[in-house]
């Protein structure tokens, strides 16, 4: 049977793509360990999934991490690769396709970003976002990391000199590998039916083995590589639905307004709650913790947001009257969300945590020292059910990037589980 190694640079995206094959009975592992000793993995599991956790990485720092990982993995026995990519082509696309490229040692890579089922299309070259070009989109408005180029080759190119040829759809039959220098073969794709004519053209030329995009060409190896599959795993059931929301994406802010809207409770964190690292540890944290758990006994979906708030101090107040970057910022809103998830499950509150923003979950990840997740199902567009063992317990989230989901994600979220309140 063959085996796939996915290396994505977020948490929400190992998760989203590792569901694609999960949800088909594929044994699958998602780590969040970037240092992974591949001598631990169980010969059973069929897919695996490393978060290098790189988006927001110095570019440098990137390369290494996915060169090492890559490098690991080919000395363990591993043969096809997906590196995962953001489906706004944010981060450091271009110099993770180099890394994945010289770790491999190979001399071309298949790059297919489209995600058609989101109306993230790939057309002569350029990355569209409901029909508007990437940079002109939400993604270029990103506070973290901006997308800077609506061409995808000017975004590989401004980190990386790989040669790129771009593959139109019509174009697809003529294409033929065989690069004398590194080479990314870039594919238009417009509709679910172009990734199949895709992956049969790399199937008839055995050119499949290195290939990149985000979730929605995954979905295509299940015509490339020959899995062993199980059975699904059944979903636990919970008392309710605690949405602990890091996002800042419009998406996002629409969303959570829907679900409001639509019978959800909801709180927000001040500046202070949010990045003061002692917050949660002083007496007034703890009264907040207290009221949270009062709170989720009394409700079954609850939101807790970390949107600026008119006439209250912002985040950029904060972080100018507190010397802290943008970058620190962004770490300590994920801590503390995921320590208020924490403690709530130290006092045996059995909710399905919904965690947004793909820094959301690895808040939570780091608080409770747990580097493995076990995807489940998937609900909506690109929230994913997984489960995640703390101790004894066996815990609930649902991963979901601030750029994903329909308007009604989150109530879709409560109505797709077993809530037993």
């Amino acid at each position: 049977m063959d085996r796939l190694l996915i290396i994505a640079d977020d948490f929400t995206g190992a998760l989203d793509t590792g569901i694609q094959f999960c949800k088909k009975g594929v044994k699958s592992k998602v780590v969040t360990e970037y240092n992974y000793d591949f001598n631990n993995l169980d010969p059973s599991i069929s897919l695996l999934v490393i978060n290098t956790d790189s988006r927001p990485l110095p570019p440098e720092e990137a390369y290494t991490r996915v060169f090492n990982v890559t490098k690991k993995a080919v000395a363990a026995g591993f043969k096809n690769f997906y590196k995962k990519t953001d489906s706004g082509l944010r981060g450091n696309i271009g110099i993770e396709l180099k890394a994945i490229i010289d770790g491999t040692g190979s001399r071309f890579l298949n790059f297919i970003p489209a995600l058609p089922s989101l109306n993230r299309i790939t057309k002569n070259g350029i990355a569209l976002i409901d029909g508007v070009p990437v940079k002109e989109s939400v993604f270029g408005n990103d506070p973290y990391e901006p997308v800077k180029y609506s061409d995808i080759a000017e975004i590989i190119h401004s980190q990386c000199d790989l040669n790129i040829k771009k593959i139109k759809q019509n174009d697809y039959d003529s294409v033929e590998w065989g690069e004398q220098e590194q080479a990314v073969y870039l594919f238009d794709a417009e509709d679910s039916t172009d990734f199949t004519k895709i992956a049969k053209k790399m199937k008839s030329g055995d050119a499949f083995h290195l290939c990149a995009g985000c979730a929605g060409f995954a979905s295509s190896y299940d015509f490339l590589l020959d899995f062993e599959k199980g059975t699904l795993p059944d979903i636990p059931k919970t008392d309710g639905l605690l949405v602990l929301c890091g996002s800042v994406n419009q998406i996002t802010v629409e969303q959570l307004d829907y679900a409001e809207n639509s019978g959800f409770q909801r709180g927000n964190l001040k500046s202070f709650q949010k990045l003061n690292k002692n917050y949660l540890t002083s007496t007034e944290g703890q009264n907040f913790l207290n009221n949270l758990y009062k709170i989720m006994q009394e409700n079954d979906k609850y939101i807790l947001d970390t949107l600026d708030v008119p006439g209250e101090e912002t985040v950029a107040d904060y972080m100018t009257s507190h010397n802290m970057t943008l970058d620190e910022c962004r770490f300590q809103i994920s801590n503390t969300l995921g320590k208020i998830a924490l403690d709530m499950i130290k006092r045996g509150l059995n909710v399905t945590f919904s965690l947004t923003g793909g820094d959301t979950l690895m808040g939570l990840m780091r608080a409770a020292a747990c580097t493995e997740l076990t995807p489940l199902a998937e609900i909506g567009k690109g929230a994913v059910l997984s489960l995640m063992k703390w101790k004894d317990q066996n815990v609930l989230v649902i991963s979901k990037s601030g750029g994903f989901g329909e308007k009604s994600i989150f109530p879709l979220m409560y109505e797709s589980l077993s809530i037993t309140k």
